[in-house]
């Protein structure tokens, strides 16, 4: 299956290369277990980074170039550690992706009752991230961005003025984007947020004030 809308190549190719980590590995992995196309694109940097090292001519070693590397190796380990330490929750979303979860069944925090949400637990900073619950036909209020907003569709689909959003797409929105997402069906998406969402319509400042 591949999706309609995906992590920009640039992103993917960070990815490929080991340069992605906490909620932007997990989004671009999860979505790459979904859309064959991500998964492909990978796939063929990794295999051209293997071949750019392979083709590299052998080059003497600089002084303390070995404890360097363990140096490097050892501060990889520490940060490979705390990732799994605050992905606990990364089990959970990858079997709601996998419609293997019983996502009704979670401790949702209703706002209404069409929209619901789980906080999530993370350490990367600035980073809000949530899952979020719309019942079919909820509309969230018309708002922008401060900043940046990634979502990662788990189940289900939602639509705005830029098209439909199903499983598997990778949806990125920044303070250019306003829009008025509308549940198509049941949906759950993994949302992350680098500042709180500014609604914009007629509302907005009371939805601002209470909401944020």
């Amino acid at each position: 299956m591949s999706c309609n809308h995906h992590p920009a190549v640039e992103s993917l190719l960070q990815h490929a290369s080991g340069k992605t980590s906490g909620l932007q590995h997990l989004m671009i992995r999860l979505h790459c277990k979904v859309c064959d196309h991500c998964d492909k694109v990978v796939t063929e940097f990794e295999s051209l980074g293997g071949e750019t090292l392979e083709s590299l001519s052998d080059t003497p070693l600089q002084v303390g170039a070995f404890q360097a590397l363990m140096k490097r190796i050892q501060s990889n380990a520490d940060v490979t550690e705390v990732d799994s330490n605050r992905s606990d929750y990364a089990h959970l979303i990858e079997k709601i992706l996998g419609r293997e979860g019983k996502a009704d069944k979670l401790n949702w925090h209703w706002r209404t009752k069409r929209f619901a949400e789980i906080p999530l637990p993370t350490e990367d900073k600035g980073f809000d991230a949530k899952l979020i619950y719309f019942k079919k036909g909820m509309k969230v209020p018309r708002h922008t961005h401060r900043d940046k907003e990634y979502t990662l569709v788990l189940s289900g689909a939602f639509s705005d003025d830029s098209g439909e959003y199903k499983r598997g797409d990778y949806v990125y929105k920044t303070s250019h984007d306003e829009h008025s997402p509308v549940a198509t069906s049941d949906c759950i998406c993994l949302a992350v947020t680098t500042q709180p969402l500014k609604f914009t319509g007629t509302f907005g400042p009371v939805l601002n004030w209470f909401l944020n």
